[in-house]
Protein backbone atom coordinates (compact mmCIF):
# COMPACT_ATOMS: atom_id res chain seq x y z
CA UNK A 1 0.00 0.00 0.00
CA UNK A 2 1.63 3.37 -1.08
CA UNK A 3 0.53 4.78 2.95
CA UNK A 4 2.97 2.16 3.98
CA UNK A 5 6.09 1.91 1.36
CA UNK A 6 7.81 5.52 0.36
CA UNK A 7 9.41 2.95 -2.00
CA UNK A 8 5.86 3.20 -4.14
CA UNK A 9 6.26 6.68 -4.40
CA UNK A 10 10.04 6.78 -5.61
CA UNK A 11 9.29 4.26 -8.38
CA UNK A 12 6.71 6.61 -9.83
CA UNK A 13 8.72 9.31 -9.68
CA UNK A 14 11.46 7.26 -11.40
CA UNK A 15 8.88 6.34 -14.20
CA UNK A 16 8.04 10.39 -14.49
CA UNK A 17 11.78 11.06 -14.93
CA UNK A 18 12.47 8.37 -17.34
CA UNK A 19 9.35 8.82 -19.54
CA UNK A 20 6.98 11.92 -18.82
CA UNK A 21 3.98 12.18 -17.11
CA UNK A 22 1.46 9.69 -17.35
CA UNK A 23 -2.08 10.60 -18.96
CA UNK A 24 -3.84 9.15 -15.50
CA UNK A 25 -2.10 8.36 -12.27
CA UNK A 26 -4.44 6.17 -10.11
CA UNK A 27 -3.85 5.32 -6.35
CA UNK A 28 -4.96 2.51 -4.31
CA UNK A 29 -5.06 2.40 -0.92
CA UNK A 30 -7.18 1.80 2.34
CA UNK A 31 -5.35 4.56 4.01
CA UNK A 32 -6.08 8.13 2.09
CA UNK A 33 -4.26 10.28 5.01
CA UNK A 34 -0.95 7.89 5.15
CA UNK A 35 -0.67 7.89 1.21
CA UNK A 36 -1.13 11.55 1.03
CA UNK A 37 1.44 12.36 4.10
CA UNK A 38 4.09 10.21 1.47
CA UNK A 39 2.62 11.22 -1.70
CA UNK A 40 0.40 14.53 -1.42
CA UNK A 41 3.40 16.86 -2.96
CA UNK A 42 4.50 14.36 -6.38
CA UNK A 43 0.64 14.12 -6.91
CA UNK A 44 0.27 17.77 -7.12
CA UNK A 45 3.30 17.97 -9.29
CA UNK A 46 1.83 15.38 -11.88
CA UNK A 47 -1.59 17.53 -11.74
CA UNK A 48 0.29 20.54 -12.62
CA UNK A 49 1.71 19.16 -15.50
CA UNK A 50 -1.45 18.01 -16.60
CA UNK A 51 -1.94 14.33 -15.50
CA UNK A 52 -5.54 13.46 -14.40
CA UNK A 53 -5.59 11.70 -10.81
CA UNK A 54 -7.93 9.26 -10.01
CA UNK A 55 -8.23 6.65 -6.65
CA UNK A 56 -9.44 3.61 -5.92
CA UNK A 57 -10.60 3.69 -2.07
CA UNK A 58 -10.78 0.07 -0.17
CA UNK A 59 -13.19 0.35 2.64
CA UNK A 60 -14.55 -2.99 3.75
CA UNK A 61 -15.47 -2.19 7.36
CA UNK A 62 -12.81 -4.65 8.60
CA UNK A 63 -10.04 -2.46 9.64
CA UNK A 64 -8.58 -3.12 13.29
CA UNK A 65 -9.88 -6.85 13.26
CA UNK A 66 -7.89 -9.64 12.83
CA UNK A 67 -8.83 -9.60 8.96
CA UNK A 68 -7.41 -6.03 9.17
CA UNK A 69 -4.95 -5.81 12.20
CA UNK A 70 -3.30 -2.61 10.86
CA UNK A 71 -5.76 -0.92 8.23
CA UNK A 72 -6.38 2.81 9.81
CA UNK A 73 -9.93 2.69 11.62
CA UNK A 74 -11.65 5.86 10.02
CA UNK A 75 -12.12 4.79 6.46
CA UNK A 76 -13.76 7.29 4.58
CA UNK A 77 -13.03 10.27 6.55
CA UNK A 78 -10.65 11.73 4.50
CA UNK A 79 -12.84 11.39 1.05
CA UNK A 80 -13.42 15.23 1.63
CA UNK A 81 -9.74 15.84 1.32
CA UNK A 82 -8.74 13.41 -1.35
CA UNK A 83 -11.57 14.76 -2.96
CA UNK A 84 -10.12 18.07 -2.92
CA UNK A 85 -6.62 17.20 -4.41
CA UNK A 86 -7.71 15.25 -7.69
CA UNK A 87 -10.43 17.60 -8.59
CA UNK A 88 -13.59 15.79 -7.24
CA UNK A 89 -15.44 12.81 -5.80
CA UNK A 90 -15.98 12.05 -8.95
CA UNK A 91 -12.27 11.14 -9.10
CA UNK A 92 -12.18 8.48 -6.78
CA UNK A 93 -14.46 5.23 -6.61
CA UNK A 94 -15.12 3.21 -3.35
CA UNK A 95 -13.95 -0.62 -3.66
CA UNK A 96 -16.02 -3.28 -0.89
CA UNK A 97 -12.89 -5.66 -1.51
CA UNK A 98 -12.59 -8.46 -1.08
CA UNK A 99 -16.11 -10.40 -0.36
CA UNK A 100 -15.66 -13.10 2.39
CA UNK A 101 -17.60 -16.23 2.87
CA UNK A 102 -19.24 -16.32 6.79
CA UNK A 103 -17.25 -12.80 7.13
CA UNK A 104 -19.73 -10.32 4.54
CA UNK A 105 -22.47 -8.36 6.37
CA UNK A 106 -24.50 -7.23 3.58
CA UNK A 107 -25.93 -4.37 6.61
CA UNK A 108 -22.30 -3.41 6.79
CA UNK A 109 -21.95 -2.61 3.33
CA UNK A 110 -25.44 -0.89 2.91
CA UNK A 111 -24.01 1.69 5.48
CA UNK A 112 -20.42 1.73 4.18
CA UNK A 113 -22.75 2.94 0.59
CA UNK A 114 -24.47 5.15 2.10
CA UNK A 115 -20.64 6.62 3.90
CA UNK A 116 -19.47 6.54 0.65
CA UNK A 117 -22.26 8.76 -1.40
CA UNK A 118 -22.61 11.11 1.35
CA UNK A 119 -18.85 11.76 0.66
CA UNK A 120 -19.92 12.70 -2.82
CA UNK A 121 -18.68 9.33 -4.33
CA UNK A 122 -20.44 7.51 -6.40
CA UNK A 123 -18.91 4.50 -8.43
CA UNK A 124 -18.16 1.19 -6.72
CA UNK A 125 -16.32 -1.72 -6.95
CA UNK A 126 -16.64 -5.11 -5.66
CA UNK A 127 -14.76 -8.38 -5.99
CA UNK A 128 -14.86 -11.93 -4.00
CA UNK A 129 -12.10 -13.36 -2.10
CA UNK A 130 -9.75 -15.84 -4.74
CA UNK A 131 -10.77 -19.04 -3.83
CA UNK A 132 -8.98 -21.42 -2.07
CA UNK A 133 -5.72 -23.04 -4.10
CA UNK A 134 -5.26 -19.88 -5.70
CA UNK A 135 -2.36 -18.11 -3.67
CA UNK A 136 -0.49 -20.70 -1.11
CA UNK A 137 0.63 -18.34 1.38
CA UNK A 138 -3.08 -16.69 1.55
CA UNK A 139 -4.35 -20.25 2.07
CA UNK A 140 -2.20 -20.63 4.85
CA UNK A 141 -3.55 -17.04 6.71
CA UNK A 142 -7.41 -18.15 6.50
CA UNK A 143 -7.31 -21.49 7.11
CA UNK A 144 -6.64 -20.63 10.86
CA UNK A 145 -9.35 -18.17 10.56
CA UNK A 146 -11.98 -19.69 8.40
CA UNK A 147 -13.30 -23.16 9.28
CA UNK A 148 -13.57 -25.27 5.80
CA UNK A 149 -10.93 -22.96 4.11
CA UNK A 150 -8.56 -26.09 3.62
CA UNK A 151 -11.35 -28.32 2.56
CA UNK A 152 -12.44 -25.63 -0.37
CA UNK A 153 -14.65 -23.83 1.30
CA UNK A 154 -17.61 -26.21 0.71
CA UNK A 155 -20.30 -23.24 0.70
CA UNK A 156 -18.36 -20.71 -1.31
CA UNK A 157 -19.93 -21.48 -4.68
CA UNK A 158 -20.75 -19.50 -7.76
CA UNK A 159 -24.16 -19.04 -7.04
CA UNK A 160 -23.65 -17.65 -3.57
CA UNK A 161 -20.67 -15.03 -5.36
CA UNK A 162 -24.23 -14.12 -7.77
CA UNK A 163 -26.58 -13.84 -4.70
CA UNK A 164 -24.52 -12.08 -2.85
CA UNK A 165 -23.75 -9.40 -6.09
CA UNK A 166 -27.20 -9.22 -7.20
CA UNK A 167 -28.11 -7.92 -3.01
CA UNK A 168 -25.31 -5.47 -3.62
CA UNK A 169 -25.83 -4.10 -6.84
CA UNK A 170 -29.53 -3.07 -4.95
CA UNK A 171 -28.41 -2.09 -1.89
CA UNK A 172 -25.88 0.27 -4.35
CA UNK A 173 -28.54 1.88 -5.82
CA UNK A 174 -31.05 2.42 -3.09
CA UNK A 175 -27.74 5.19 -1.44
CA UNK A 176 -27.28 5.91 -4.93
CA UNK A 177 -23.84 4.25 -5.76
CA UNK A 178 -23.54 2.37 -9.29
CA UNK A 179 -21.34 -0.69 -8.44
CA UNK A 180 -18.87 -2.77 -10.78
CA UNK A 181 -16.89 -5.87 -10.35
CA UNK A 182 -13.00 -6.59 -10.31
CA UNK A 183 -11.35 -9.27 -12.73
CA UNK A 184 -11.97 -12.29 -10.54
CA UNK A 185 -15.83 -11.57 -10.24
CA UNK A 186 -15.83 -10.39 -14.32
CA UNK A 187 -18.38 -13.80 -15.02
CA UNK A 188 -21.02 -11.91 -13.16
CA UNK A 189 -21.04 -8.98 -14.72
CA UNK A 190 -23.48 -10.82 -17.28
CA UNK A 191 -25.52 -12.50 -14.77
CA UNK A 192 -26.27 -9.81 -11.91
CA UNK A 193 -28.62 -7.25 -13.57
CA UNK A 194 -27.02 -3.94 -12.80
CA UNK A 195 -23.12 -5.15 -12.15
CA UNK A 196 -20.72 -3.20 -14.45
CA UNK A 197 -17.80 -4.94 -16.25
CA UNK A 198 -14.62 -5.26 -14.75
CA UNK A 199 -12.73 -2.39 -15.74
CA UNK A 200 -11.53 -0.61 -12.18
CA UNK A 201 -9.13 1.00 -14.68
CA UNK A 202 -11.89 2.47 -16.75
CA UNK A 203 -10.70 3.85 -20.13
CA UNK A 204 -14.42 5.64 -20.71
CA UNK A 205 -13.88 7.41 -16.76
CA UNK A 206 -10.15 8.21 -17.97
CA UNK A 207 -11.50 10.02 -21.10
CA UNK A 208 -14.64 11.68 -19.39
CA UNK A 209 -12.53 12.76 -16.35
CA UNK A 210 -9.71 14.04 -18.30
CA UNK A 211 -11.66 15.65 -21.83
CA UNK A 212 -8.83 13.80 -23.60
CA UNK A 213 -9.05 10.71 -25.11
CA UNK A 214 -5.49 9.55 -26.36
CA UNK A 215 -6.46 6.37 -28.51
CA UNK A 216 -7.47 2.76 -27.24
CA UNK A 217 -4.17 0.68 -27.24
CA UNK A 218 -5.12 -3.48 -27.29
CA UNK A 219 -4.44 -4.86 -23.63
CA UNK A 220 -5.34 -8.05 -22.15
CA UNK A 221 -5.51 -6.87 -18.70
CA UNK A 222 -3.08 -8.08 -15.81
CA UNK A 223 -5.61 -11.40 -15.38
CA UNK A 224 -8.67 -13.09 -16.87
CA UNK A 225 -11.12 -11.09 -16.62
CA UNK A 226 -9.39 -7.89 -16.51
CA UNK A 227 -10.71 -4.95 -19.03
CA UNK A 228 -8.22 -2.21 -17.43
CA UNK A 229 -7.02 0.51 -19.78
CA UNK A 230 -3.29 -0.61 -20.29
CA UNK A 231 -1.22 0.32 -17.22
CA UNK A 232 1.99 0.31 -15.54
CA UNK A 233 2.15 -0.81 -11.84
CA UNK A 234 4.68 1.16 -9.23
CA UNK A 235 3.46 -0.69 -6.29
CA UNK A 236 5.93 -2.68 -4.22
CA UNK A 237 5.25 -6.32 -3.81
CA UNK A 238 6.40 -8.74 -0.85
CA UNK A 239 6.50 -6.85 2.38
CA UNK A 240 3.27 -8.25 3.71
CA UNK A 241 5.07 -7.77 7.48
CA UNK A 242 5.63 -4.05 7.30
CA UNK A 243 1.96 -3.02 5.72
CA UNK A 244 -1.08 -3.32 6.99
CA UNK A 245 -1.23 -7.40 7.69
CA UNK A 246 -4.73 -7.92 5.75
CA UNK A 247 -4.78 -11.67 5.93
CA UNK A 248 -6.39 -11.85 3.26
CA UNK A 249 -3.30 -10.05 1.00
CA UNK A 250 -2.13 -11.65 -2.11
CA UNK A 251 0.64 -8.95 -3.00
CA UNK A 252 2.27 -9.84 0.41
Amino acid sequence: DPACASQVWANLRAVVETYGAPWVAQLWTNDIEGSLSLGEALLRSLQDVGTTLTAQITVTGLAGTVWEPRTPSDGLRHIARLAALLGGPEHIKWRYDPIIPTVHDPSRFRDLAHQAVDSGVTRGVINFIAPPGRYARVDRRLAALLPGWDEGMPEYDAAWRLDVACELVEFAAEAGLSLACCAESADLAAQAPGLDRAACGDYAWFVMLSGRDPGGVAHRGSRAGCGCAPYFDVGNYGHWASCHRCVYCYAG
